[in-house]
């Protein structure tokens, strides 16, 4: 990248390190700035931007904040590996929708046991007094790097014999469909933000108190049969949600739609 055609506007009322955030930002989507690909040192940054190394010293820790740098001390600032996407609307799996995009998935298995669920998840299934759940809490990384706490709750009876399965190795929904006969059809899910406690930022390697995006919801098979109450955490400097959606309007033959993913990945 030529560093020196970077038009940084001096009288602009825009901070100048925010402007250099924006040049940067442009050049990894433009693919001027490669994955992997390493940034000038500091102070030579500066020196061809013509800015004080503090500016250019703020931009860099603002793009490593969102994920979008990394910050390797000793050895340089580096542009972070792309984004892989979840389909939440598709109901793709965590393991699906990694392979999908050419990374290799790794599943550690924190919980998997028959037991008796919250109430607020048997409300959410329709289960009965006495009814048991599968309880399965998972830790989903990518090529390594771990990238989301999964709980997810199941009717014991629908699925027999999956507290004994190799979830480390093989995908939830997968089994549902192909063993169990339990096809997902749908889904209903709320986002928020959190932060993580100090148990979810040792799993995940990041500080106590770094944001997460929290996702809770409930998927369906057929007839509107609840099969799963879940809860995702993800880490939220390496995922952003996107919505795609069609406005109802007077002459628009296409019913209104709308598309949501949750993409993993640096930003």
């Amino acid at each position: 990248m030529d560093w020196k055609s970077a038009d940084l506007d001096r009288n602009s009322p825009v901070p100048l390190y925010y402007q250099l955030v924006e040049v940067i930002r442009e050049a990894i989507r433009g693919g001027q700035l490669a994955p992997q690909a390493q940034l000038p040192p500091e102070r030579q940054l500066a020196e061809r931007l013509r800015i004080s190394r503090m500016t250019a010293r703020q931009a860099i820790s603002l793009l490593a904040r969102d994920g979008s740098l990394v910050v390797r001390h000793g050895i340089g600032v580096f542009v972070a590996d792309p984004k892989f996407a979840y389909d939440a609307v598709q109901i793709v799996g965590f393991t699906e929708a990694t392979m999908r995009r050419g990374s290799r998935v790794f599943s550690r298995v924190m919980e998997q046991r028959v037991t008796e669920p919250p109430e607020s998840v048997a409300r959410a299934l329709g289960l009965r007094d006495q009814d048991e759940t599968i309880k399965i809490v998972r830790v989903r990384s990518a090529d390594g790097a771990p990238l989301v706490l999964e709980t997810s709750y199941l009717p014991a009876r629908c699925c027999p014999g999956l507290v004994d399965e190799d979830l480390e190795t093989q995908s939830l929904y997968s089994l549902l469909k192909n063993r169990y006969s339990v096809p997902l059809l749908r889904s209903s899910q709320t986002v928020e933000a959190t932060v993580a406690d100090e148990y979810e930022a040792g799993l995940f390697g990041i500080a106590a108190g770094a944001p997460l995006l929290l996702i809770e919801g409930v998927t369906y098979s057929m007839n509107h049969q609840p099969v799963e109450r879940f809860k995702a955490l993800y880490r939220a400097d390496r995922a952003r949600l996107t919505l795609e959606s069609d406005r109802d309007e007077p002459g628009n033959e296409s019913p209104p739609a709308t598309r949501f993913r949750v993409v993993v990945g640096p930003r």
